[in-house]
């Protein structure tokens, strides 16, 4: 466990100290206050309008403002973090210090899910930018807040799945570019592989259906936690986890 954390730790420090994660921050903060700005002063507009006598009141600031910031998030994480994770092996092999890594005293548990720590806590840096918007909203209107927090939860455990594939990407490969296509491949894979299965019955149409990130995320945003989407969600981290663990395992006996 310790070196585990000691891994994590160094990840962590690595990516947060690169000029990379502050340009990424920096384009993610741009395209959130100009698309929350927006979608808040629309908001503000409607809400003006159903005010007036004669009008039905029925407008959410969850559904209307805080879904739609959400999921700009989570579609610029899509690209994003790919390039977060990219530097996590595949930089290690390009300057030569993966074998540094293979013959130090840890175990390829321990590379895997140090590794995957890291790249997650610098994620979680970035999604606790993002929740600084809703936060702030709260200033100036009153809404129920455990919704927010189930739409969060969501995106920190579908951003924990994309942090896991691009470990893997980053794991079979030392080519970074290579690296951030195959994790931005693999993210759109998990996420429309159930896309145009339509009204098809049967086990084959309900698995795709399931193991698509689409309904296990929506549920997440519309403020509904379910049991079998954070087992899949757990499943699919642990996995990633596992095949990056037996990919530098096998780097150990080449």
């Amino acid at each position: 466990m310790r070196g585990t954390l000691t891994l994590a730790g160094k990840d962590l420090r690595n990516l947060l100290t690169n000029p990379l994660f502050y340009v990424i921050a920096a384009l993610a903060n741009v395209v959130w206050s100009f698309n929350y700005m927006r979608g808040l002063l629309q908001f503000a507009q409607r809400s003006l309008a159903m005010s007036q006598p004669g009008m039905e009141a029925g407008l959410s600031l969850q559904r209307e403002v805080f879904l739609a910031h959400i999921s700009y998030v989570h579609l610029l994480f899509v690209f994003l973090i790919p390039a977060l994770t990219m530097r996590l092996l595949a930089e290690e092999k390009r300057l030569r210090t993966y074998d540094l890594l293979l013959t130090s005293p840890v175990t390829a548990t321990q590379i895997a899910l140090g590794k995957f720590l890291g790249g997650l806590g610098a994620v979680s840096v970035l999604i606790l930018i993002s929740f600084i918007y809703p936060l702030a909203t709260r200033a100036v209107g009153a809404y129920p807040f455990v919704p927010l927090l189930a739409a969060y939860l969501g995106l920190l455990l579908v951003s924990a799945v994309y942090v896991a594939v691009g470990l893997f990407a980053s794991a079979l490969t030392e080519s970074i570019m290579l690296s951030v296509i195959m994790a931005l491949i693999f993210n759109l894979m998990l996420w429309f592989v159930s896309q145009g299965l339509g009204e098809q019955a049967g086990t084959a149409g309900a698995v795709m259906e399931y193991i698509g990130l689409g309904q296990h995320f929506t549920g997440f945003i519309m403020g509904s936690i379910k049991l079998n989407s954070l087992v899949y969600l757990c499943s699919v981290i642990g996995f990633f986890v596992f095949l990056t663990q037996r990919v530098v395992e096998s780097s150990r006996w080449r």
